[in-house]
């Protein structure tokens, strides 16, 4: 006998001797155990209330949700149908209706919902998958077909629930319990509402091997830019419409992950974990030039628009992916050199630093397609890495001695600009990314020369090579 059939052998052979008679295993032999987890943060002034955790068995196929008060380390299993934030429980069943599913305390998940662990068959199965994924090139033996079970009963209909009313949830823990085995575990922020779950629960309600941990993220949710639900306060024509919209000013997503780690039975594991930010504060930097020669106005207000921020975030790892990526508006915070006494713009100044800040999981660059130059790659006002201004203004009527609104709307590629400011690294594949750091500059060397008649630029070398370029004009808006 080789070596590879006698350790297939051995590890068969000490499960099936394990528990000889079940009654006795039943009585002697627990199947779950008690775990808790705990949390160190960089910023403890900045961390959620209240973060999930996927408890994923790598064998036996035992999955669960669990939620963290991250202030005292207590927890509570919760159902699938309740990672959903809309979809949670109320806290306080007085507190309006809120009927988002079952919480049974786990056993809610797919593949073995037994919250006793594993039977002996399991045991049996999961040595067998072990040594095969080890040992892919020996054949697998046959095993012998399960009695089929007898047919429960069917249960009766549950009243609904009084609007109004909603659903008590689980009573929070020091420790939970969940079957024995080798487990990975990844923690997230559970009651983000910019977060779309729905991923997170297929894996949980589906078999592993048909939606493997591998093919599992968390997305920011995307709208469209005539959504209500968006946040926007002005009118905004959308001259680089590859993709939809984020909202502005998202929570920062927290993340970190265990490597396999053992649950033994009848005893208390505690894991730890240290989120890490997946998001990015950045601060956007950059200048209009006034020239008010010929026509006097002021700068009111300026919002602009960045485009390549990444919304899918894999379970597994914690990467972005970087061929799904968004958009994000924002206004800026303008600073005129010679402001009025309210500092404000003035007609006699001559120049303005704009200054916008955004959380984001960051900013990637326009890809380069297959046969493209680096000159056709900065030429492109299309996709990610192309940002957007919308300058309004009040010009000055010399001859009725009034003002009227006019709006200037611009747009530049940020080729150059995001190279030099490396906010992300990219993985070997070129598939994803990951963050560089917590937070990032964008600082737009090329200036934005605006005379009142059309938007222009000042070179000034570098990475001015990235353009300004006029895309609309309006005038005579209601701002």
């Amino acid at each position: 006998m080789n070596s590879k059939k006698l350790l297939y052998t051995l590890l068969l052979g000490a499960t099936l001797t394990s528990c000889t008679e079940v009654e006795i295993c039943e009585r002697n032999h627990p199947h779950t155990g008690d775990v808790n987890f705990t949390y160190t943060w960089n910023k403890p002034e900045d961390k959620p209330k209240f973060m999930g955790v996927l408890c994923y068995r790598v064998v036996g196929q035992w999955k669960q949700v669990a939620e963290v008060n991250t202030d005292d380390f207590t927890l509570r299993l919760i159902g699938k149908t309740t990672i959903t934030p809309e979809n949670r429980p109320n806290e306080n069943p007085d507190e309006g209706d809120n009927t988002g599913g079952d919480n049974t305390g786990g056993n809610t998940g797919g593949g073995n919902t037994d919250a006793t662990g594993p039977t002996e068959t399991e045991n049996e199965e999961s040595v067998k998958r072990q040594v095969l994924l080890a040992y892919a090139d020996e054949p697998t033996e046959p095993t012998e077909p399960t009695e089929p079970t007898e047919p429960t009963e069917p249960t009766e209909p549950t009243e609904p629930t009084e609007p109004g009313t909603g659903t008590t949830p689980p009573p929070f823990t020091p420790t939970v319990k969940i079957p024995r085995g080798y487990y990975k575990f990844a923690t997230f922020p559970l009651d983000n509402p910019a977060i779309d779950y729905s991923e997170l629960e297929q894996f949980i309600e589906k078999d592993a091997n048909k939606y493997p941990l591998q093919n599992v993220g968390l997305s920011y949710k995307v709208y469209d830019i005539k959504d209500p639900k968006l946040n926007k306060p002005l009118a905004w024509q959308d001259f680089n419409p590859y993709a939809k919209y984020i909202q502005p000013d998202v929570e920062p997503l927290y993340y970190d992950s265990t490597v396999v780690q053992r649950v033994r039975a009848d005893r208390q594991t505690t894991f730890e974990f240290k989120p890490k930010i997946l998001s990015q504060n950045i601060d956007i930097n950059f200048n209009i030039v006034k020239n008010t020669d010929e026509v006097q106005f002021k700068v009111t207000e300026v919002w602009a628009e960045i485009s390549g921020v990444p919304t899918y975030i894999k379970m597994n790892t914690g990467y972005l992916d970087i061929t799904k990526t968004s958009k994000m508006l924002f206004k800026t915070d303008i600073k005129p050199s010679n402001p009025d006494d309210n500092g404000n713009d003035t007609n006699e100044n001559k120049r303005i630093a704009c200054h916008g800040n955004i959380n984001v999981t960051g900013v990637v660059n326009v890809q380069r397609a297959y046969g493209e130059t680096l000159e056709d790659v900065r030429k492109k006002i299309y996709g990610p890495g192309i940002m957007q201004v919308v300058i309004y203004t009040e010009v000055y009527n010399p001859k009725t001695g009034q003002t009227f609104p006019q709006k200037w709307q611009g747009i530049i590629n940020l080729y150059n600009t995001l190279n030099k400011a490396k906010l992300m690294t990219t993985t070997s594949d070129n598939k994803y990314v990951y963050r560089n750091g917590e937070h990032g500059t964008i600082n737009i060397s090329a200036e934005i020369l605006l005379d009142g008649k059309t938007v222009g630029n000042i070179d000034k070398g570098g990475d001015a090579l990235d353009r300004w370029i006029q895309t609309d004009s309006d005038i005579n808006i209601d701002i």
